[in-house]
């Protein structure tokens, strides 16, 4: 549970870091791209998928999606 945990506040930061941004910059433009920010919130799923994968995985070996 630790490890999901620790995944969860993983994805969360890079959600938070990168949606901000550009919300603030399309909210400057007058107009937000929901297409734009769902996808930025797809990376930050997958940075958490990656996080939660490489703390479960065996100690010693490479883990997360990409394996290295």
């Amino acid at each position: 549970m630790e490890n999901f945990i620790e995944a969860l506040k993983e994805g969360a930061r890079v959600c938070v870091l990168a949606i901000i941004p550009l919300l603030i910059d399309m909210l400057g433009k007058g107009a937000i791209d929901w297409t734009l920010i769902a996808v930025t919130g797809a990376i930050a799923l997958l940075r958490f998928l990656d996080k939660y994968l490489h703390l479960e995985g065996e100690p010693g070996v490479a883990g997360g999606l990409t394996r290295f």
